[in-house]
C-alpha cells in the first residue's frame, strides 16, 4: 500500500480536537499546527517497514505487530502524532495507535494508555470469566426458556459493573498538573451513569496524557486512519480525521485545560 499522500499542505488553523472542561467551564481546543508533516513521516516509515516495530531489525520483528493485521477482519485503526516543545524549547514528537494493537496495550516507542494494563487485566479477569461462563449457559438454553432471559439480565448487570470498575482505574491528567478520574473528566456520576466503552483509549487522549505527565507543551496534533476502510465507510486508508466527539470528546476538554496558559 504505497499510495502515500503528499505531506501537505499543512492546515495549522484546523481544530482537530477539543471539548468542554467541567473543571473551569470553558471549551479548550487544539489545532493541527505543523503536525501533519510528522504524520506523513510516520506513514512513510509504516509503509516502508510494514510493521509498528520499525526500529527493530527484521530478524527481531514481532509478527503480531505487522500491519497486515489491519487488512483482515480487524479492519483499520487510527494513528496519531503530537508535536510538542519541551522546557528548553526543543521539539518532541509523540506517536500513538488507538486502543490495543492485536491485543497489545504496550509497544516500544508508542505512547502507553491512560490506564495501567496489568491492573486493567487483573480487575477484568474475574468478571470476564463469569461472563464467558454465563454466555455458554445461555447458548445452551432454548430461546423460550425463562431462565435464559434471567441469565441475560444478570450477565448484563455483571458486565456493567465490570466496566465501571475498569473505567475507575483511568487517571486523566491535564496541563495544570491535575489528574481526574475518567468519570470526573467526562462530567458523569459513576453511580448513575457511565462512559462509552473505549473512552480515553483513542490517540488524542493517550498522546495528551503522556505530554502532560512529561511536562511537554503540545503545538499540534494530526490523526490518520490505516487499513481496511471502516464498515461505515467513514474512515479510509491514510486519510486525516479529527478526534472523535462521542467518546473521547467527553474528556478532551479536561486533558487540554491549562495548555492555553503561558508556559
Amino acid at each position: 500500500m504505497s499510495d502515500l499522500p503528499l505531506p501537505g499542505p499543512d492546515k495549522p488553523d484546523r481544530i482537530v480536537c477539543g471539548g468542554l472542561c467541567r473543571r473551569c467551564g470553558r471549551t479548550h481546543v487544539l489545532r493541527e499546527g505543523g503536525a501533519r508533516s510528522h504524520a506523513w513521516a510516520l506513514m512513510a516509515r509504516l509503509d516502508a517497514a510494514g510493521r509498528l516495530d520499525f526500529d527493530v531489525p527484521d530478524e527481531r520483528a514481532d509478527p503480531k505487530l505487522s500491519l497486515r493485521y489491519l487488512w483482515g477482519p480487524a479492519r483499520g485503526q487510527m494513528f496519531g502524532v503530537l508535536a510538542c516543545r519541551d522546557e528548553a524549547g526543543r521539539e518532541v514528537v509523540l506517536k500513538a495507535f488507538s486502543g490495543l494493537y492485536d491485543g497489545a496495550w504496550l509497544v516500544d516507542g508508542w505512547v502507553p494508555p491512560l490506564v495501567d494494563p496489568a491492573e486493567f487485566a487483573r480487575v477484568g479477569a474475574g468478571p470476564d470469566r463469569i461472563i464467558n461462563e454465563m454466555g455458554a449457559r445461555i447458548a445452551a438454553l432454548d430461546p423460550a426458556d425463562p431462565l435464559r432471559r434471567e441469565l441475560e439480565l444478570e450477565r448484563r448487570e455483571i458486565s456493567r459493573r465490570s466496566m465501571r470498575a475498569l473505567h475507575s482505574l483511568y487517571a486523566v491528567p491535564n496541563f495544570r498538573g491535575e489528574a481526574a478520574s475518567l468519570f470526573a473528566a467526562a462530567g458523569v456520576d459513576p453511580d448513575t451513569a457511565g462512559v462509552p466503552t473505549g473512552t480515553g483509549d483513542c490517540c488524542a487522549p493517550k498522546l495528551l496524557g503522556l505530554a502532560a505527565r512529561l511536562g511537554l507543551r503540545p503545538t499540534g496534533l494530526a490523526e490518520f486512519y490505516w487499513g481496511l476502510a471502516s464498515r461505515s465507510g467513514m474512515r479510509r486508508h491514510k486519510q486525516y480525521y479529527a478526534s472523535c466527539t462521542d467518546k473521547c470528546g467527553r474528556i478532551l476538554g479536561h486533558l487540554l485545560c491549562g495548555l492555553e496558559e503561558p508556559a
